[in-house]
């Protein structure tokens, strides 16, 4: 797409300076979109028509302890004493292609006022915030700094006029993309009458001509100071809502001191942003770089809504809640959105209730209250895109629980996790979502730890045992005691007995616990049919071996009591082939016949066939082996010899076989496991 021409005075040689060289034919059209792609970026600084330069983190460190500030590109590029300024290209080349150094690397565009025309920070406060900073290491630290980084007035060649031009096209690069990082610095240093004999190098013209000027040093006084502020200024602005565009809004970091204007920006939709340069909200010195702005503005915004499946702010003040509302719709793909560490008030809440269109919502750490809680609430009732919540660390009270209870109740809600955890909704918010949750058909999983909920508000959950659609409650570290457990265990123990089964598993670390009784019999079944049917698969294939094994002269041909074992063998390998033949069967039926008709007849055969052999015929083969056993044979048969350990084992399944029969509730949960193992 084509870019608007963009007015270098207006720009004000990147944010104040004027003036431009003659050139030659000026460039037609971006060389680079990719926003999220660290090639494209690494091309763009590898691209020699753009010739963009970024300065090491150690470079700035060794200027502010030298106590001095800013040096122009031109003069920077061949300084005696900072001759490793810039990041080389073979740095650049290791970035693109190596992975794991470009995770080690942070690539920062300083977004921050021009003090004055001449130069953006005469005094060297600004230098000092980002060398001092510390948020990432110097080494590999890589600062997108204009001053420095880019050609300035007065540009003498058509290589830097262009490369100048290109980097305009591109600047946005440096505030939008996934893998830049933005540091912001909004101060403005007042002037103090002491400075004004204070020096500074700048390029400098007495009378206004470019080609008479040059660079010297020149007092403070002689300099043309800018105190418009950093929220009114068009290019301060349009840098700090390409930074809001990431999907990760912490990767802007403002150096400046705390305060309501140093928030996080929310991105803005193209149209109120076009208003506010209308409006005069935002000022540029000349028409045209207002409308330049206004349209790269536009495009990089649509460009991340379109691509961005995911959008995490934090910091955010109340009043940047009504402005992301209004951006929301415009991202036609958002799947995620996190807001944490942010205030929240009615207006805000009720802006964003809106326009919940995504799947998920995640808010941690929001200073929001009940009411906003309740408005928020209110576009959730009846949504069926929104499948997940998460209000976190966000001191929502009964108030703010009921207003949720509301929507859950609602039959057109599908909300299917929500997660409230580190809250205070207490007993009476707990009651309040319990009885909601009655009526819900999708919500799955609820999440109530750290919520000051005591036995009242615990036992009300025990309606909730019945069939439902609730899957897994929460409950840990909260200060309830046993009296809400044991109320919570007698209904669950009820529903079992009814039912054979119990869908919701309440979960209840930091306290009491309760007893999951089918998982306890599941796994004494398990056990015991494991090491049962372990003994009758080896024993058999002992037995077989033994009676057809080549008999010697001093061994006897076997008898009656060998062939006993494999008649007693026959039915075991039958019964453990069972389960190959059939697998065999279905592959047949699937690929020849494309039915499977007789699955269901052939597993009941089978378990009927496995019940009556294990408790009726194979314990009465036992004993009768046992008692007709030849008083010659003196360990000779190890099948004779373990037959009383296998005794054993067939009396205890028989006795479990007997507690399933008359207790009613291992009765139906082993009726629920039958069926499940018979897919009825």
């Amino acid at each position: 797409m084509p870019h608007p021409k963009i007015d270098e005075q207006a720009r004000a040689s990147m944010h104040e300076g004027g003036g431009v060289a003659a050139s030659g034919e000026e460039p037609k059209g971006l060389l680079y979109t990719n926003l999220k792609d660290p090639s494209g970026l690494a091309d763009l600084l590898l691209d020699e028509r753009v010739d963009i330069r970024l300065v090491r983190g150690t470079c700035l460190k060794a200027l502010d302890r030298e106590k001095q500030t800013f040096i122009r590109r031109q003069e920077l590029e061949h300084h005696p004493r900072y001759r490793d300024a810039f990041v080389t290209r073979e740095e650049l080349q290791k970035w693109k292609e190596d992975k794991a150094y470009r995770n080690k690397v942070r690539i920062i565009g300083v977004s921050h006022v021009w003090e004055t025309r001449e130069h953006p920070d005469p005094r060297g406060n600004q230098l000092a915030l980002i060398a001092r900073a510390q948020f990432w290491h110097d080494r590999y630290s890589w600062y997108f700094l204009d001053y420095m980084s880019v050609y300035q007035f007065y540009r003498t060649t058509v290589h830097q006029n262009r490369s100048f031009q290109y980097t305009m096209m591109h600047m946005h690069f440096f505030y939008t993309h996934e893998c830049t990082w933005t540091y912001r610095i909004e101060d403005l240093t007042p002037f103090e009458e002491a400075d004004r004999q204070m020096q500074v190098q700048v390029f400098f013209t007495e009378t206004g001509i470019p080609d008479d000027g040059k660079v010297e040093v020149r007092p403070f006084a002689d300099l043309k100071e800018n105190s418009t502020p950093y929220s009114r200024r068009g290019w301060c602005e349009a840098e700090s809502q390409w930074s809001s565009m990431r999907s990760n809004s912490r990767q802007t970091v403002s150096l400046s001191f705390v305060s309501p204007e140093t928030w996080t920006r929310a991105p803005m939709a193209p149209a109120v942003f076009q208003a506010k340069v209308s409006n005069s909200e935002l000022l540029f010195t000349h028409q045209d770089s207002a409308e330049a702005v206004k349209e790269l503005q536009e495009r990089v915004f649509m460009e991340k809504a379109v691509e961005n499946m995911m959008l995490q702010m934090s910091v955010l003040p109340p009043r940047e809640l009504p402005i992301l509302a209004g951006a929301l719709p415009l991202y036609k793909n958002l799947k995620v959105l996190r807001i944490s560490n942010s205030q929240v008030d009615c207006q805000g809440a009720e802006a964003l209730s809106t326009v919940l269109t995504m799947s998920e919502l995640h808010f941690n750490k929001l200073r929001i209250s009940g009411d906003a809680v309740c408005k928020l609430a209110s576009g959730l009732k009846g949504n069926s895109a929104v499948l997940k919540v998460a209000l976190t660390e966000c001191l929502v009270d009964e108030e703010g629980a009921a207003g949720l209870a509301d929507a859950l109740a609602c039959k057109e809600t599908r909300l299917e996790s929500l997660d409230l955890s580190r809250n205070v909704i207490g007993c009476t918010g707990a009651k309040h979502l319990s009885d909601a949750l009655i009526h819900n058909s999708f919500l799955q999983k609820l999440d109530l730890s750290f919520n000051s909920i005591a036995d009242e508000g615990a036992a009300s959950f025990v309606s909730l045992f019945e069939p439902v659609a609730l899957q897994e409650l929460c409950l840990n570290h909260n200060c309830f005691g046993s009296k809400a457990l044991a109320i919570m265990q007698t209904e669950r123990n009820k529903s079992l007995r009814r039912h054979g089964q119990v869908h919701l598993n309440i979960r209840c670390a930091g306290g009491p616990s309760m007893w999951i009784l089918e998982e306890y019999v599941f796994l004494t079944l398990l056990v015991d049919s494991l090491v049962f049917g372990g003994c009758h698969i080896v024993l058999p294939i002992v037995a077989f071996t033994d009676y057809f094994l080549p008999r010697g002269p001093e061994n006897p041909p076997a008898g009656d009591y060998e062939l006993l074992q494999v008649w007693l063998a026959v039915p075991s390998i039958l019964l453990v082939a069972a389960p190959a033949v059939y697998i065999l069967f279905t592959i047949i039926q699937e690929v020849f016949c494309k039915q499977r008709t007789a699955d269901l007849c052939f597993l009941e055969i089978w378990a009927r066939i496995l019940m009556c052999y294990s408790a009726v015929w194979l314990p009465a083969m036992q004993v009768h082996t046992l008692l007709e056993r030849p008083p010659s044979d003196q360990q000779g048969s190890t099948f004779a010899a373990v037959i009383p350990y296998t005794l054993v084992l067939t009396a205890l399944l028989v006795v479990q076989a007997l507690v399933v029969l008359f207790h009613p509730t291992f009765r139906a949960i082993f009726r629920v496991f039958l069926r499940k193992f018979l897919k009825l």
